[in-house]
């Protein structure tokens, strides 16, 4: 018997023996499967489900703001009676409790009997959604490869330098055998995808033989890191929590397998922050975060980061180093993704990129940028009226809603209207 390898009867096993609260080991012993492989699955395909059935604050029994909120709720709510849910953002002292019970086997909460009437975040297992998940998994293993940042960081490190001194890459595959996780056609791969730091040119032999059009290899990063961030679980939060402020985030690559802008834009008023990064890897994208929270503060960030809309791109593997302070350990934002293949969902952060792609063409980028010309050119993009807003520039709509301190912050600079260039005229200037 194949235990490794579950089918969709198991599954169904699985749900109805955590329902039942049997024990994982039951489990296992029912459906004829090892313990620990019942164990990884439920703690792999388990989803996360936001609930909007009250207050989720820890300090809700303790709260001193509660008459406050009543006479004036946030949401508009006159004669409010409650410390509804909706309190959860729009108070700056909220924090978000969550339950422990998931944390020990069997995992979930399927058989918790105040899973009904519970009010925090909890955890489910669902068949349905674990087979799907399984085989969405199944298929990507077959067409990509799947590292994470510290291993292409460490194969960067031992191949690209030794390739820059004229060695062969079979030659270097073969003298760090025991170190690679992959093969020397594997590297050949990731350097025409402009993954490493290695170039073609770099390769002697390479630059004689002629390319082949293909498509670069799939870089596939943890995907665990979807889970409880869906498409689906962002219409979900958003339904309970309509008033949240909402931002989509993405990538413009300068270079292949080099520089690299991150974009934010903000779906209120269209304003799009650019950071410039010398690589396209998760650890330059939370490194933005920690910097955003240093010179926002936390009270500040909070107000601006609540939820964030995001690809599947690589660079974007690690949220919870986006949601969360990395020293307090609090929550400040949800980061959700798109559906594969569905850019269309963050349509107002595509749109912008055109007019990043009028400053920079694709395919005609200079030969390095620095932080100050990124500045420039989002300060005159962010300069540049719309129609959508009846004339008025998204900068202008963004110090209306969030101030002039906080744009200051961002270093956000309104741009006379004769002076905006969007062109690549504008780093010539």
């Amino acid at each position: 018997m194949n235990n490794k390898h579950l089918t969709f009867d198991d599954r169904l096993a699985i749900q109805a023996g955590l329902q039942q609260g049997l024990k994982v080991a039951q489990i296992a012993k029912n459906i004829g499967k090892d313990r620990s492989t019942v164990g990884r699955e439920i703690k792999a395909h388990r989803k996360l489900v936001v609930t909007s059935k009250g207050n989720s604050c820890v300090h809700h029994n303790t709260c001193t703001k509660v008459p406050e909120c009543r006479q004036a709720c946030y949401r508009g709510k006159r004669q409010c009676q409650t410390a509804c849910g909706g309190c959860n953002a729009g108070c700056p002292e909220y924090q978000e409790e969550f339950c422990t019970e998931y944390e020990k086997s069997p995992f979930v909460c399927n058989a918790c009997g105040n899973r009904l009437r519970c009010r925090l975040r909890r955890m489910l297992y669902d068949a349905k959604h674990a087979q799907e998940q399984y085989e969405k998994m199944r298929s990507e293993s077959r067409r990509g490869i799947s590292l994470t940042e510290e291993e292409l960081a460490r194969i960067n490190d031992t191949i690209s330098p030794l390739i820059k001194q004229g060695q062969s890459i079979p030659a270097i595959c073969g003298q760090y055998l025991d170190e690679l996780p992959v093969t020397d056609r594997t590297i050949y791969s990731y350097i025409d995808a402009g993954i490493l730091d290695a170039r073609n040119i770099d390769l002697r032999r390479k630059l004689h033989r002629p390319e082949r059009k293909k498509s670069g290899p799939v870089l596939r990063v943890d995907k665990k890191c979807h889970m409880g961030r869906t498409y689906e679980d962002y219409q979900a939060y958003m339904a309970q929590n309509p008033d949240s402020m909402v931002s989509q985030m993405d990538s413009v690559v300068i270079h292949k397998g080099g520089q690299t802008i991150l974009t934010i834009l903000f779906t209120s008023c269209d304003l799009q922050l650019m950071f410039l990064r010398d690589r396209n890897t998760a650890a330059s994208v939370t490194k933005i975060f920690k910097k955003l929270r240093e010179q926002l503060g936390g009270t500040r960030f909070q107000s601006l980061f609540q939820v964030i809309l995001t690809d599947r791109g690589s660079e974007f593997t690690d949220p919870t180093r986006i949601e969360a302070d990395t020293e307090t350990g609090e929550i400040q934002c949800r980061v959700f993704y798109c559906e594969p293949l569905n850019s269309n969902q963050k349509s107002n952060c595509e749109r912008n990129h055109e007019f990043i792609r009028y400053v920079i063409p694709k395919g005609q980028a200079k030969g390095r940028y620095i932080e100050e010309e990124i500045r420039e050119m989002m300060n005159h993009i962010n300069s540049y009226p719309r129609k959508k807003w009846n004339g008025q520039a998204p900068i202008d709509l963004f110090k209306k809603i969030y101030g002039e301190e906080t744009a200051t912050l961002l270093g956000l600079e309104k741009i006379p209207s004769v002076s905006i260039t969007l062109t690549p005229a504008l780093f010539n200037r």
